[in-house]
């Protein structure tokens, strides 16, 4: 659960960077989307991409298909949406791959915190395991000289 979240938020952050740079570039949405699919790095955005694009080309602009995805959380559905009725898509897009690099920096930052201790009781445990395996049978050689 705590890396499947980070993961959609790195593809989040990826999919409103390089959409970003394609709209800034010209690129049609069709065009971006076939894109986005190949450059997301996810599996089931990509497959979600792909039927984003079939409720576009019945001209329901970007948003609306976009709210109906599960992928999609609605803070960034909303922000799209704004985007579109402003003319500002591409600094919206800008915005919203800045807050999501920002929270995949502060996940994997809390991860890597969280990690530490596992490793250090992970350590532990296995150099008491061998610190066992070597003073019990001492200790059983010193009780058998009695």
């Amino acid at each position: 659960p705590l890396v499947g979240v980070l993961f959609v938020k790195a593809a989040m952050s990826r999919f409103a960077s390089i959409f970003s740079i394609l709209q800034a570039s010209g690129v049609t949405v069709m065009s971006s989307l076939d894109i986005l699919s190949g450059t997301i790095g996810n599996v089931a955005i990509s497959r979600e991409f792909s039927r984003l694009k079939g409720k576009i080309q019945e001209g329901r602009g970007i948003s609306a298909p976009l709210r109906s995805s599960e992928y999609f959380p609605p803070m960034v559905v909303d922000m799209v949406a704004v985007g579109e009725e402003s003319g500002e898509l591409e600094q919206m897009l800008q915005v919203i791959s800045t807050h999501y690099d920002d929270e995949v920096e502060y996940a994997v930052k809390g991860l890597s915190e969280a990690i530490g201790p596992i490793l250090i009781i992970s350590l532990a445990a296995i150099v008491g395991f061998f610190a066992m395996a070597i003073f019990l049978p001492m200790w059983d050689l010193t009780k058998m000289a009695r």
